[in-house]
């Protein structure tokens, strides 16, 4: 029998022995006292929450995330998202994992292209020396190649860190060619570096968070990975190290957003915005890809942009191909 995706998952289904990738679990217990385990099961075209009650001690030890499980039970709706009540749950091997983990839009081999050429780009010696220190490391730049953006809602895919910072670089190259008063190289090597921690802070298979994302966050990370990265190149500057670092630091924009500082730079302003820019933008066509809408075209609440989406009365569902299916 095929395989279910997540994509194919609709209300009512019923699985049996269906193979995912455990992607998170957790454990607790109900109102009643029975335990109760939350998983988050996924594969390539996307992943879905599941509930098992009254989960034994012994199945809940034998499970490990980034392993494969087998899953049967029935597909249902819990605050207007879709949700599997689990009946059973094993352990599978999956031969190929990382066909289970959602892909980024564009291959990774034209991104990468894509990104050295643009690093080629930047003249400044310093900044140039700098971004060949973080990337010229080969294992650190497969990891970068690889890594997600996220948990959820925006580039959550492998690749995805190299696609947000790809879209992030080329708004901010726009931005420059409007504004000549913006360092250019300055302004294009925050871009490349501003999300750097995310290859230590996620997991590069449940793209979960690491020890080190949640107690310290990808803006510590990166920041404390490029500074030690300018130790690395004879007279980096002491300004230059100013600038680059507070942009990283500044990139989320607030406090309450995870930066330590606000944008206080013409560079650091142009790389927060062009941030928050592709980040909502991507989080928007993603969820209205996946979305049912209503008679009017609005979406459920998308709890990233913390409202109502409208996809409109005569655009169709879908859009560009999401990368690699199953």
């Amino acid at each position: 029998m095929p395989r279910t995706t997540v994509a194919q998952l609709k209300v009512g289904m019923t699985l049996s022995k269906n193979a995912f990738l455990l992607r998170e679990r957790s454990s607790s217990t109900t109102r009643a006292g029975s335990p109760m385990l939350r998983v988050t099961l996924a594969d390539c075209t996307g992943s879905v929450p599941g509930v098992l009650f009254d989960a034994p001690g012994h199945v809940v030890e034998s499970l490990t995330v980034g392993q494969g499980v087998e899953v049967s039970g029935r597909v249902s709706e819990f605050k207007d998202q879709l949700q599997i009540n689990i009946e059973r749950l094993a352990p599978a091997t999956l031969t190929h994992p990382e066909e289970f983990l959602p892909m980024a839009r564009r291959s990774l081999q034209e991104m990468t292209a894509e990104f050295d050429q643009l690093r080629a780009s930047v003249r400044e010696p310093s900044l140039a020396a700098l971004l060949n220190a973080v990337f010229g490391d080969e294992a650190a730049y497969r990891d970068f190649v690889r890594a997600p953006a996220a948990t959820a809602y925006h580039h959550a895919c492998v690749g995805g860190l190299l696609e947000h910072t790809l879209s992030v670089t080329r708004l901010v190259i726009v931005a420059c060619d409007l504004n000549p008063q913006v360092n250019r190289d300055l302004a294009v090597t925050a871009a490349f570096l501003h999300d750097l921690g995310k290859v230590r802070a996620y997991d590069p298979i449940s793209f979960a968070r690491t020890p080190e994302g949640y107690l310290w966050g990808h803006v510590y990370l990166g920041a404390i990975w490029v500074e030690r990265a300018m130790d690395s190149v004879p007279g980096f500057g002491r300004e230059l190290r100013r600038q680059v670092i507070h942009a990283i630091l500044a990139h989320q924009g607030k406090l309450e957003y995870g930066s330590p500082k606000p944008p206080m730079t013409l560079e650091a302003i142009v790389v927060h915005h062009a941030d928050n820019l592709d980040a909502d933008e991507r989080g928007a066509l993603d969820y209205l890809e996946r979305s049912e809408v209503d008679g009017q075209g609005f979406t459920e609440r998308s709890p990233m942009h913390a409202t109502r989406l409208y996809r409109g009365q005569d655009r169709p569902a879908g859009g560009p191909e999401q990368g690699r299916l199953c």
